[in-house]
């Protein structure tokens, strides 16, 4: 005779809400490092364009200076970021137009 040595008592719901939580987890962390990434791409894209990548061509309207931090807001908190940072000839610094839409 076959004798099942698996208990039925296994807590069943419980574990299926751990699963849950730790795959809810794991996806809120994919979302926010993809969305970090591409916020850094579409900066840098917008760096490079007025400051033209160390041109020094009359169309220039603004050079490199450096890098700061800023937040974003997510999920009711903030994460910083590190975002590229350009100042005009005038000696004001310009605002990246994708730091302004975020």
């Amino acid at each position: 005779m076959n004798r099942l040595i698996t208990s039925t008592a296994i807590p069943m719901r419980e574990l299926k809400i751990e699963a849950l939580a730790s795959m809810s987890a794991s996806f809120e962390r994919f979302c926010l490092a993809s969305g970090i990434e591409a916020l850094a791409e579409m900066m840098e894209a917008d760096a490079r364009t007025p400051a033209a990548a160390h041109a020094r061509g009359k169309g220039r309207q603004a050079h490199r200076w450096g890098k700061t931090k800023g937040k974003l807001g997510f999920h009711g908190g903030k994460v910083e970021i590190e975002r590229p940072r350009l100042r005009g000839f005038d000696g004001k610094e310009q605002a990246l137009p994708s730091w302004k839409r975020r």
